[in-house]
């Protein structure tokens, strides 16, 4: 599923050249991706708490494959619209099962198994490009849809075999909104919104300006591929190092990093030193994927595990949507360095009322090394 979305956006320049999309519908494109997954999380995470998680990994699928077919026959915005949201629809309501399922099989090893997990779907990131570049060289911009539905078909089987997990289940059947009474729990979500201001500005802003220097549709396969390499290789050592150093700590301090780098992108100039870049900001980033995710984990119950996880993830999606059209109307008016400029500014406000927030009330940094209970939810 992740190398189906990161086709997607590798090809966003061949839309613009085959079917004379202009930057903002591009953009829509992607926005429309967005809206629907935030609908799928915020609607569906709290059927995995319920037990439910194999029918949102199974019909998440089916609808995935679905998306791509509309993706491979469009030949008009609209297509393209139904397509890109039928696939937010479907990573939406496969992504808070998953996670539950990784989180409440071994508490004790949350940081290691979610970095796994983001290894997993960082690989998929990664071949994604690579392949879209490979089956776009041979036919056309169509051909790598094609491939990716056919190729996804061959994992129906493995997913029905998934089973419910044995984790405590929200038998009360609480409102997704009742998290927002946990203040360490918004903390813990304004961090995640913080990278994925990033990732918003980066769909709709770092493939033009690859094209816009120069860059062929090979060309940004093989970078977005070199440049997300980093993630799937250090998520699973990011993920114990924040757990060893605290997911609160650890998960700021990645993006803070990442945050300067991003200031950074609009002032350099050529293809290189843009790859360079992004390749070193990536590495970050795989660093810190596993500590977002462990900060919501360790602010909830294990009950409310899917939902923590689906209301944050649509926070983020919303915020990725917001940035998508922000970055290409700032970029579509002035040029790329104001464009990053802000994308930075906005990602460290975020960061530092998110720190504040999920600072533990008695001052005192407790490991989220314990069994789901009050410690548990204390945070480094």
């Amino acid at each position: 599923m992740s190398a189906g979305l990161s086709s997607v956006i590798t090809l966003g320049a061949e839309f613009k050249q085959e079917l004379g999309f202009s930057n903002f519908e591009i953009g829509l494109t992607i926005f429309s991706g967005f809206a629907s997954s935030f609908i799928a999380l915020i609607t569906l995470s709290p059927q995995a708490d319920r037990g439910h998680s194999p029918i949102l990994l199974k019909s998440g699928l089916i609808t995935g494959i679905v998306a791509l077919l509309f993706l491979a026959m469009g030949d008009s915005l609209w297509y393209f619209i139904v397509g890109r949201s039928l696939f937010g629809f479907a990573l939406g309501a496969i992504s808070p099962a998953a996670k539950r399922t990784v989180i409440v099989s071994d508490s004790k090893e949350i940081g290691k198994n979610l970095g796994k997990l983001g290894a997993y779907d960082a690989a998929g990131w990664v071949l994604g490009p690579a392949i879209a570049a490979a089956l776009n060289a041979i036919n056309d911009f169509r051909t790598p849809f094609w491939g990716m539905a056919i190729a996804l078909t061959f994992f129906i089987p493995t997913a029905l075999k998934a089973k419910p997990d044995q984790a405590e289940r929200d038998l009360e059947k609480k409102r997704p909104s009742d998290l927002f009474r946990i203040r360490r729990f918004n903390g813990a979500v304004l961090i995640l919104v913080a990278y994925f201001v990033f990732i918003g500005a980066f769909e709709s802003v770092w493939v033009l300006e690859m094209d816009s220097r120069g860059a062929s549709n090979w060309q940004i396969g093989i970078a977005i591929t070199c440049a997300a390499l980093p993630i799937p290789l250090l998520s699973v050592k990011g993920g114990v190092l924040a757990q060893r150093f605290g997911a609160r700590r650890w998960a700021v301090g990645t993006l803070a990093i990442i945050t300067v780098f991003v200031c950074t992108f609009g002032l350099v100039e050529g293809l290189l030193a843009l790859i360079i870049l992004t390749i070193i900001t990536s590495s970050f980033e795989g660093l810190g994927l596993p500590s977002g995710p462990m900060l919501v984990s360790v602010s909830v119950p294990e009950e409310r595990q899917a939902a923590a996880q689906g209301l944050a993830a649509s926070l983020q999606v919303a915020a990725g949507a917001l940035a998508t059209i922000m970055a290409a109307a700032i970029y579509e008016t002035t040029n790329d360095t104001v464009a990053w400029a802000v994308t930075a500014s906005v990602m460290a406000v975020l960061l530092i009322f998110g720190w504040v927030l999920t600072k533990p009330p008695d001052g005192k940094p407790i490991k989220p090394d314990v069994t789901f209970d009050l410690k548990r939810r204390l945070f480094e």
